[in-house]
């Protein structure tokens, strides 16, 4: 059977080949499988895909992260999620970092002091989110690595300065740039890849020094402009303002839900959820904790969401946040 790729395929597939740094060769293995027409003709292709995404991805664990020219800014996701930082120089981001996680980066009032990415966990609930403070990005500079970060990462949070005269020019500047980049922003769920390689990618802006009523009158400006496109929270990390709300947002915006486990006559284990994407099956989860799951799967009872305490689920039941699940295979 022909294999029939199409235009987008082939043009990730070119990228790849020119890619130079690990990051940039993972996000573009990722975009073929994701763009490739998924039929018998392709069958093998997808798996030769799938099998040198794996190879690089147990590179990257097992080598320094200086084993390789560029992997030294590229972050492996851990917890929930993958939340970057990104947004012109002195725009709070590391003070953001600091506040938000167990990180200590360098935060100076002059430009550029991030040079590298840092990361952290913001402990939300009962699980870890990931925090990545990426350098800063502005029409005069931006690192040529800087690109597939953002396009790897679940979410990106767009930052404004609000003690800043050029608030607006901010946001605006930094669509530009990326949009040269290939990478359009953008408040919607679902990131897509279109025939000619232009990412979108997930964002939320997140207004910083948020301490004074000038502040403030400059958020609700912005909120009016930008809350078609974008969610917006506006946050002060030094005086520890919507640092809660801002949490909540960036957990509700990675588009996750959270799932316990409960043996029969067992008590629910609360220690650490399964966490997957929101819109997952039954048959889905039993089938991403153990192949014998899904082969022997009979019924499951359910307790939260709404419903009346044990109610029994059939294989294709939708799962919803804090779901509490009791398989019987």
């Amino acid at each position: 059977m022909p294999a029939n790729l199409t235009p987008q395929y082939f043009e990730a597939e070119r990228r790849y080949k020119e890619a130079k740094t690990i990051p940039e060769k993972i996000t573009l293995l990722e975009e073929m499988l994701a763009v490739i027409p998924k039929h018998k003709g392709t069958e093998k292709l997808q798996k030769d895909i799938k099998t040198k995404l794996s190879k690089i991805k147990k590179q990257t664990d097992k080598k320094s992260p200086t084993s390789k020219k560029g992997s030294i800014h590229f972050i492996p996701k851990e917890g929930a999620g993958q939340a970057v930082l990104i947004g012109h120089p002195n725009t709070g981001k590391s003070q953001l970092l600091a506040s938000l996680t167990n990180a200590s980066p360098e935060v100076a009032a002059y430009p550029f002091t991030t040079r590298m990415t840092l990361q952290g966990m913001i402990p939300f609930k009962n699980i870890n989110i990931q925090l990545i403070d990426a350098p800063p990005i502005s029409s005069n500079f931006m690192e040529t690595w800087m690109p597939p970060i953002i396009r790897y990462a679940d979410i990106n949070l767009l930052t404004v300065d609000l003690s800043s005269a050029e608030s607006m020019e901010q946001i605006e500047d930094v669509l530009n740039v990326l949009s040269r980049s290939n990478i359009c922003l953008t408040g919607d769920m679902t990131d897509t890849v279109n025939e000619e390689g232009k990412f979108t990618k997930k964002a939320m802006i997140v207004c910083t020094k948020d301490e004074t009523s000038a502040a403030r009158e400059k958020f609700e400006i912005i909120e009016e402009l930008y809350k078609e496109r974008f969610p917006l929270v506006n946050v002060s990390a030094i005086e520890n303002k919507n640092l809660d709300t801002l949490k909540e947002e960036i957990y509700k915006n990675l588009n996750i839900l959270r799932i316990y486990s409960k043996l029969p006559g067992k008590k629910a284990d609360f220690g650490e959820p399964f966490v997957f994407k929101k819109g997952i099956t039954l048959i889905e989860v039993a089938k991403s904790i153990h192949k014998d799951f899904e082969e022997n799967f009979r019924f499951a009872r359910i307790w939260g969401s709404g419903k009346y305490d044990g109610q029994k689920v059939q294989k294709n039941y939708i799962l919803q946040d804090e779901d509490i699940v009791e398989f019987h295979i």
